[in-house]
């Protein structure tokens, strides 16, 4: 589809019956954050890039790790390994062995993963590899916490921000990352006495964060914030809170990085699959209230009434995949990865529909 009539329309927004007729584009201004255009900033390549792999529910571990191997071949910054219900994000980096490109483990369920587990596997996985590893924590759902597990999921944000201080201390030197014992009391998470007897990872910390109290965590104890989906309006807004809030803490800036859903040249069943994977943050409240900020209102309303996944997805129009993802042709992909960095994003870290999307995108 290079060239087709869905490059045409990167940010859109929509308006109009989502129920009963097709939605009608209406284009919205890009963001800038200068009064005057700043030049077009340089086009992304493979070395300005992440890639995250094995998040998938129904995901096979070693095609992960076939493309994980593919993103170091094809000389990617980082590799984000997530975990499903088939195989854990530890599991991952140790089979992936030696590489070029940093590790990111995770996201991982704070209220599952102790500050032990995730020390010892950040370690187990650096000394296994030889590689730059950082650690990704995630609040999680009482599915995840609750049901699977049988834990108390409490609040969850106080439990991420325990874990994050265990962690990753106020210094980077000063947590369990960077081997040192800590003893910690808190309301939600309590440890004393571990010392891993594996060198330390001296692990980045990144927080998944969507909304207030996780962004404020982020920004007080990790050294990346990471959004799971968002619009590029979303994320320049966002790069200004988290600037603001940082200078209230008086502490450096967490950098800021976004999950970008990507593929080239997809046919209609392709888009249709990516739409449906965004349908789970279309029904979520905090990235609702995004969508329709981006003037989606209408498919939002029908995917929060309960309607059939096939009845949402006939409604939403393609700018609304256009709004939080990378795909058409090589240009226009790494165009809109462009845009993420013009309004302040630090790290994109694609989601790949397929290997061949990274083939792609390496070869220009």
């Amino acid at each position: 589809m290079s060239g087709g009539p869905h490059e045409s329309a990167r940010r859109g927004a929509a308006s109009g019956s989502a129920v009963v007729a097709p939605v009608v584009a209406v284009r919205r201004p890009r963001i800038a954050r200068h009064t005057e255009q700043p030049p077009a900033p340089p086009v992304p390549t493979p070395a300005d890039l992440g890639v995250l792999v094995g998040a998938r529910a129904d995901g096979d571990p070693a095609e992960a790790v076939r493309i994980a191997r593919l993103a170091d071949e094809l000389g990617f910054r980082e590799v984000m390994l997530g975990e499903a219900t088939g195989h854990d994000a530890f599991a991952l980096g140790a089979a992936l062995g030696p590489g070029p490109a940093a590790l990111c483990l995770g996201p991982l369920p704070a209220g599952v993963r102790d500050p032990v587990t995730v020390a010892r596997g950040a370690a187990s996985v650096a000394a296994l590899t030889g590689r730059s590893v950082g650690i990704a924590l995630a609040a999680s759902t009482s599915a995840v916490v609750e049901d699977w597990h049988g834990r108390a999921r409490g609040v969850p944000a106080t439990v991420v921000a325990e874990s994050a201080s265990v962690l990753r201390g106020p210094r980077s030197d000063s947590g369990m990352l960077a081997g040192l014992p800590i003893d910690f009391t808190g309301a939600l998470v309590r440890t004393r006495g571990f010392v891993c007897a594996l060198p330390p990872s001296n692990a980045e910390l990144s927080v998944l964060a969507f909304g207030a109290e996780l962004t404020e965590v982020a920004v007080a104890r990790a050294d990346r914030l990471i959004v799971p989906i968002g619009t590029v309006e979303h994320l320049a807004r966002l790069r200004g809170r988290i600037q603001l809030a940082a200078e209230r803490a008086g502490r450096p800036a967490p950098r800021l990085a976004v999950w970008v859903p990507a593929a080239v040249d997809p046919d209609e069943d392709t888009r249709r699959d990516l739409l449906r994977a965004l349908l789970p943050y279309v029904r979520a409240a905090g990235f609702a209230g995004m969508f329709t900020e981006a003037g989606f209102g209408d498919v939002v309303r029908l995917a929060r009434s309960g309607a059939h996944v096939r009845s949402v997805v006939a409604a939403a129009p393609p700018e609304m995949l256009d709004a939080v993802a990378a795909v058409g042709s090589v240009a226009v992909v790494r165009a809109a990865l462009g845009e993420y960095r013009a309004v302040g994003v630090d790290d994109v870290l694609l989601v790949p529909h397929t290997a061949d999307t990274l083939t792609a995108l390496a070869a220009m």
